[in-house]
């Protein structure tokens, strides 16, 4: 879940980046036109904004562009240390590893039979130096920039990069989810329709947590239909920095996101805890908690989108060429990233541990009243919510798998095409499972009505009565949620299929009239003796005269 939030931010970064002293280096997928096709070659350019804090100053920048495959061909291995330098100096020079003309450029083997090609530059000049890198294979490929005259007193230089492949703007390890997002958002809505199709025919016996589930539903199709958008915005857009419509966008559906994970723990914590179905209403007291924690997690939640968006603008420090100077970067915080991923995870273990044990209590009960149906439908619940943690664990082992299968490099090289698909795109698949689970378990019904009838609730055996039963709440209306609600109203309505018949109905007839009520048995039997009482009466009489 944690993953989820930090790559939905990651994902709305276009393929510009900043190079700095600070952060010297930066590696992207890029695919080739013949593997993912679009209107222009693919191609790496970038552009000096500065060489210093000094305007006037245009001292060389050295630059090289690699795939990451070809990392054996760069620098030179120290026999004595086993440290790789990447970099010519004079040293290098009085040691023939490289010319003096290549002096503070980047050290590139003379037998280099590498995969793609590896070129070097000097940027001298203010702009785009007039260089392009062709990207003709499909690969992971690195950009490394270094400064020779670096002081944090002159201040760092600015290079603008732009990783552009052809089919757009998006990374490359990204570009999957524009079409998969796309076909998620049409499953949604199919899924919706049918679903709004049984609200609307079963209206009259809905509860409300099926209203609950069919609002939310409504919900969560709109935001995968805005967070498609927001993938195909982002590779449309060709302007860096980021334009604000786009950020606020971008915050916007963060947003959404962190009110759609909050609040189906939410949901699925007051169903385990029976709400609606095994009790009518929950504690006033159990309720708020649960509402308190639901808006803590919405907060955290909120404040880690933001924080992985902001950190996601800066590059990050680790350099492969040794190039950067610093490590000044926000990722080299990690207490800062601690400090804000820490809540996060401690409220979802929160969550997760009450669903569960609030589950467990929930079929215990079930199954000590003898609610069959009831119990069926909260052990349905159970076997979803474990297959979904199976689903979970099958990823990590996969992308534990491409990690260790092979070595580094081309563990790499294998994994950037299918890493952000793996902990972005397939959680929310499997969440979409869950809810789908969900909603089919908690479906409309002609009798889903009768989950909540009192005749339907467990009742406590003799003995010490438990605060959480359903008499209890009946005796204690105080401490329980007592707002009215539209579903009360169904008490009032004469169509009420569980309320108790009408005595008597008007006749054909006249329905203004009173209605002829039917004798009993009974009533025959008094009538007949009262007929023979009279008979003996008058027997009586006429023997008397």
């Amino acid at each position: 879940m944690i993953f989820h939030f930090l790559l939905l931010a990651l994902a709305c970064v276009a393929e510009k980046v900043e190079l700095t002293a600070n952060a010297a280096e930066y590696c992207t997928g890029m695919y080739s036109r013949q593997d993912w096709g679009g209107p222009v070659d693919p191609f790496i350019k970038v552009d000096v904004k500065k060489f210093s804090k000094n305007p006037d100053d245009t001292h060389p920048l050295s630059l090289v562009v690699f795939e990451y495959r070809d990392m054996d061909y760069l620098g030179t291995t120290d026999n004595v240390t086993g440290v790789t330098n990447y970099i010519c100096t004079d040293k290098f020079v009085r040691e023939d590893v490289c010319p003096k003309s290549e002096l503070n450029q980047f050290i590139v083997s003379s037998n280099n039979s590498g995969n793609s090609l590896i070129k070097t530059a000097v940027l001298t000049e203010l702009g785009t130096n007039d260089f392009s890198y062709h990207v003709a294979n499909t690969g992971y490929y690195c950009l490394a920039v270094y400064d020779p005259q670096y002081s944090s007193s002159e201040g760092s230089f600015s290079v603008i990069v732009n990783f552009h492949n052809a089919f757009g703007n998006l990374p490359a390890s990204e570009i999957p989810k524009l079409p998969l997002y796309g076909l998620l958002a049409v499953v949604y809505a199919v899924c919706l329709s049918v679903y709004l199709f049984q609200v609307f025919k079963h209206r009259s016996e809905l509860l409300l947590l099926q209203k609950y589930l069919a609002g939310f539903f409504v919900f969560l199709t709109v935001e995968n239909i805005l967070v498609w958008s927001l993938y195909d915005v982002e590779n449309n857009n060709k302007t860096f920095p980021i334009p604000n419509g786009i950020k606020f966008y971008i915050s916007f559906i963060s947003m959404l996101n962190a009110f759609r994970v909050s609040f189906s723990l939410f949901l699925l914590l007051i169903i385990s805890l029976g709400y609606g179905v095994v009790y009518p209403k929950l504690q006033r007291k159990t309720m708020n908690k649960c509402k308190l924690l639901a808006a803590a997690h919405f907060l955290v939640s909120t404040v880690f989108i933001w924080f992985s968006y902001y950190s996601s603008q800066v590059q990050p420090s680790g350099s492969t060429t040794n190039t950067s100077k610093a490590t000044t970067t926000i990722e080299a915080n990690s207490w800062v990233i601690l400090i804000i991923t820490l809540p996060l995870a401690v409220l979802l273990v929160v969550f997760y541990f009450l669903i569960l044990t609030s589950l467990q209590k929930t079929v215990k009960l079930l199954a000590e009243k003898k609610q069959i149906v009831k119990l069926k439908m909260y052990k349905n619940l159970f076997k979803l919510i474990f297959g979904s943690m199976l689903l979970m664990v099958f990823a990590l082992i996969i992308n534990v798998v491409l990690v260790f299968n092979d070595s580094l490099t081309e563990s790499i090289e294998r994994l950037w095409k299918f890493s952000d698909v793996l902990t972005d795109f397939w959680p929310a698949c499997i969440y979409f499972i869950v809810f789908i689970g969900l909603a089919i378990i908690w479906r409309p019904t002609d009798s889903s009505y009768l989950l909540a009838a009192s005749s339907q609730i467990p009742t406590a055996d003799n003995g010490d009565a438990d605060p959480e039963e359903p008499q209890e709440i009946y005796n204690n209306l105080d401490q329980y949620g007592n707002e009215f609600e539209f579903d009360d109203l169904r008490s009032l309505n004469s169509d009420n299929p569980f309320g108790d018949p009408p005595e008597s109905l008007p006749t054909p007839e006249n329905p203004f009239d009173d209605p002829v009520q039917k004798p009993s048995g009974d009533n025959f039997k008094i009538d007949d003796d009262e007929e023979e009482q009279e008979d003996k009466e008058k027997t009586d009489d006429s023997k008397d005269k």
